[in-house]
């Protein structure tokens, strides 16, 4: 529920807590100055009638004075009239007032003179008699009482309100503190929050906030990592490119220029390539929202060697995809096909000319996997956890590459909730990377950089043709566990 014109929090629980004491407390003092009211008019009734039945005993009639005594204290305020049987009448008050004879017994109300009067008239056998008394002044009377009865609540109230009001001013004081202690932070402070002295149910959104802060100091270290990893990274591609433009310079004959353009174009590949994968890299770090779809992960493996295949038939190498029918993951389209393209590129690059890789999509339970086998050199046990890290080469192969592509791999697939592991190819001998997909009712929400909805295909069980130089093969699918590409 919305309060447009109370905005604060504390300004809202006074406001509602202060409204209802002084509601409960005018709810109450009218309930008490109404019963109280009721409670003197049945106290002022058994008055006149008590005056009544004492003024009509044996004695009564003979002692006037008797009577006067007999009315008690506040006899003063009682108009009496006693008659006797015959209807002569024997006493009235020594106010003097008169009021006509009672037409029936018991209680009555009487308008005479301008006023209201409670009568009361009781008969006996000797005499009748009646004792009244002015309406207003028994209100009056009343009245009196029961504003005595309500004084206490009308003083109590206020009281109350300032106990409540300090009582919401010191609980909301721990607010205070973490506001002021957020707004005199500098923009470099990510130090988590005190929670010592929070209410618990301010604790939980304070631990929350730490857990932000602790997120957002852990994303700003790996930036500032990246960011000096990537200058450190590209300050030898440009120093390569400054000096082979310089040797282009230099040329004094055709055969040398061509060279030196050559190497100059090699050399802008190679910077192009790890700008790419820095992008790409910081573009699934910075977590930008991206649409969840129905991927069929054969289309994306078929498309990626579509890609790839000028650099598969210059090096001559046989590429070949098996699948066992149909394989859907729920995520994102361009980050899938990011993911294939790194381990068909780092395959592709570290296989030698004339080599062979083979793509495996299967089933293992309610879990798809894809497989890439390939017949280069492999990478060694002790290097096959930290390949995963950022702009780390392996120490045993020659092509130049930045040591971005597995670190992509890594986290493209923890955004889908998938895992990558490398071992051994068990028939090619090379690396077998394995990518071990969720099913796709159970895939996590992810949200990689922006992509297009991804078009669903089918593919055959049987093994899809190849897309390098050289005819396709079948390849059996892997039944080993996630990995990556060198």
């Amino acid at each position: 529920m919305r309060f447009p014109f109370v905005s604060s929090l504390r300004a809202r629980l006074l406001f509602f807590l202060l409204a209802s004491i002084a509601a409960a407390a005018l709810v109450q003092g009218v309930v008490a100055y109404r019963s109280m009211l009721q409670q003197a008019d049945e106290i002022f009734d058994q008055q006149l009638q008590r005056t009544a039945a004492s003024l009509s005993g044996s004695g009564a009639l003979f002692n006037p004075a008797a009577s006067i005594t007999a009315g008690g204290p506040g006899a003063d305020d009682l108009i009496i009239q006693i008659w006797t049987a015959d209807g002569a009448r024997l006493f009235k008050s020594p106010s003097g007032r008169l009021l006509p004879a009672p037409s029936a017994l018991g209680f009555s109300d009487l308008r005479a003179d301008a006023a209201t009067y409670r009568v009361f008239a009781l008969a006996t056998p000797f005499q009748v008699t009646q004792v009244a008394q002015d309406m207003r002044v028994r209100t009056d009377a009343a009245r009196t009482l029961a504003l005595r009865s309500v004084g206490p609540i009308a003083a109590a109230a206020p009281l109350l309100m300032l106990v409540v009001w300090y009582v919401v001013s010191l609980s909301l004081r721990p607010v205070r503190r973490v506001r002021t202690e957020l707004a005199q932070r500098q923009p470099e402070d990510l130090s988590p929050l005190a929670e010592t002295g929070l209410p618990d149910e301010i604790r939980p959104l304070v631990r929350e906030m730490n857990l932000l802060l602790d997120r957002t100091r852990q994303a700003l270290t790996a930036q500032k990592q990246f960011v000096a990893d990537a200058a450190h990274e590209l300050r030898s591609p440009l120093a390569a490119l400054r000096l082979q433009l310089q040797s282009l310079q230099r040329a004094d004959n055709e055969p040398a220029r061509h060279a030196a353009a050559e190497r100059l174009a090699s050399g802008m590949d190679r910077a192009t390539r790890l700008v790419e994968q820095l992008l790409s890299m910081a573009r699934h770090d910075a977590g930008a929202v991206a649409p969840v779809n129905d991927v069929e992960l054969g289309q994306v493996v078929r498309q990626a060697i579509s890609d790839m295949l000028p650099q598969i038939n210059v090096r001559n190498m046989d590429v070949g995809m098996n699948a066992d029918g149909p394989m859907v993951v729920r995520g994102d389209a361009d980050g899938l096909a990011l993911l294939v393209r790194n381990i068909l590129d780092n395959a592709v690059k570290y296989t030698p000319a004339g080599g062979r890789i083979e793509f495996g999509l299967s089933r293992r339970g309610p879990r798809l996997v894809m497989t890439v086998d390939d017949s280069g050199p492999g990478i060694a046990d002790a290097e096959r956890s930290r390949v995963f890290d950022r702009f780390y080469r392996a120490a045993n192969h020659d092509a130049v590459g930045s040591g971005l592509g597995l670190s992509i791999v890594r986290a493209v697939a923890q955004r889908h909730g998938a895992t990558v592991s490398l071992r051994k190819a068990p028939l090619l001998g090379g690396l077998r990377v394995e990518v071990d997909f969720p099913a796709a009712g159970t895939a996590p929400a992810l949200a990689p950089h922006g992509a297009h909805p991804a078009t669903s295909s089918t593919s055959s069980t049987s093994s899809t043709s190849s897309t390098s130089s050289t005819s396709s093969t079948s390849s059996t699918s892997s039944t080993s566990s996630p990995s990556s590409a060198p």
